[in-house]
């Protein structure tokens, strides 16, 4: 199929953990199945992992894979494909990767922009709420949940927004 959803969890480094660094990885297709989900070994000092929000825990991180081999990953499974992702910048952004903005639909500007949303920046577990009745992020975020939320969202509008 040629379209991938792509979410990542961050956890803290830098001065009192305020930065953010990509810790997991998942991208999973218009199905829901899982096309990859990799912890990243990190480069810095983990100051927060941000468990309660992230889910991920120091031990996760042990035997990790580095971000050059996950970024690269990520590159070859989006090659030609139509990206989905909820605010999806921030994830190309953590990944330092580009991806085509014709070929990249973002679930929180189009629910915007088609009215589905009456904020323009909704967060994913509204939308998710709104749309499909379910709850996410109830507690520990799970990148491969998140994915296939977006997913999902995508695959309910895709007639009309795909028409864009």
């Amino acid at each position: 199929g040629k379209y991938l959803a792509l979410d990542c969890e961050m956890v803290g480094v830098g001065p009192k953990g305020t930065q953010s660094s990509v810790a997991r990885v998942s991208v999973v297709n218009y199905y829901g199945a899982v096309q990859m989900d990799e912890f990243v070994q990190q480069r810095e000092r983990v100051v927060d992992h941000r468990t309660p929000h992230s889910g991920i825990r120091k031990s996760d991180l042990d035997n990790a894979k580095s971000f050059d081999e996950i970024q690269s990953r990520v590159a070859e499974l989006l090659k030609d494909k139509v990206l989905v992702g909820h605010a999806v910048f921030h994830d190309l952004q953590a990944l330092s990767l580009a991806h085509p903005q014709t070929q990249t639909l973002d679930t929180q500007s189009y629910a915007w922009k088609f009215k589905v949303a009456k904020v323009k920046c909704i967060a994913l577990r509204h939308l998710v709420k709104q749309e499909l009745g379910l709850t996410i992020q109830d507690g520990e975020h799970s990148s491969v949940t998140d994915a296939r939320a977006t997913m999902a969202i995508f695959r309910l509008h895709e007639r009309e927004w795909e028409k864009d």
